[in-house]
């Protein structure tokens, strides 16, 4: 038996091994990582810290919900569960942003096999009939800063509140593109009319998902088979056939 018979059946005995105590993951890899899974990883997503977390440009500000002027309130259209405050665009400004980056170096091992999912939602509005605009963007870098994947949500229109002053709920989702070893999060506020930048968001959110345990036996014992399979194709093709020289 040479050295690849062995490996094989080795690799074999161990997978059915684990697979009769259920604690083998995709791969054999179990994952430990600095970003959580399953939660929110925004800091600070719903300006309940003013603007803790984020790095602003502009006039780019928060409000208490219910501020004069014509501003959000507590019954406007908007998250149920909404806090004190909200992200506005601010005062004499057609244009205003903040931008939060989260590292997601101790992830790579997970994110390189391409089994971590992406949600990313938030509410975003305006006011009344003007049509100035909020938008999120995330963009998955990696080491050297190169965005491999982004996705932008927001973007609702005076048509899309019935010309009412508020924010709804946008979402979109994905998978984390492999090699990503960090997000840049941007909030943009545009104005498109008046004076004051009227774009409003509020519970912003970026929830990766955990990567999928393989717990049940016959799974595994699949997955053996399958290696096996492979490893015998590869043993037959090296025996010479009959007659050559």
């Amino acid at each position: 038996m040479n050295l690849y018979e062995r490996t094989v059946k080795r690799l074999h005995r161990w997978l059915l091994s684990s697979a009769l105590l259920g604690t083998v993951s995709v791969f054999g890899c179990t994952a430990v990582s600095a970003a959580p899974y399953n939660v929110n990883i925004i800091i600070n997503p719903g300006a309940e810290s003013d603007l803790a977390g984020w790095i602003p440009s502009g006039a780019f500000e928060t409000l208490p919900y219910g501020t004069s002027g014509g501003f959000p309130g507590a019954g406007s259209p908007g998250p149920s569960d909404r806090g004190e405050r909200f992200f506005s665009g601010g005062p004499n400004n057609a244009a205003s942003s903040a931008t939060q980056s989260i590292s997601l170096a101790d992830n790579a091992s997970d994110i390189d096999l391409g089994v971590i999912a992406f949600e990313l939602s938030g509410y975003f509005g305006g006011f009344a009939s003007q049509n100035d605009w909020a938008a999120l963007t995330v963009s998955f870098r990696d080491a050297g800063g190169t965005s491999l994947l982004s996705e932008t949500i927001g973007n609702v229109t005076a048509s899309d509140r019935g010309n009412i002053t508020g924010l709804l709920f946008r979402e979109t989702s994905g998978f984390v593109p492999a090699f990503t070893r960090d997000v840049l999060l941007t909030l943009n506020m545009t104005r498109v009319s008046g004076i004051y930048n009227d774009g409003y968001a509020d519970n912003l959110s970026l929830v990766l998902s955990s990567p999928q345990m393989v717990s049940e036996p016959e799974t595994v014992v699949v997955l053996a088979m399958g290696l096996m399979a492979l490893g015998w194709a590869r043993i037959n093709r090296k025996v010479p056939p009959a007659g050559s020289a």
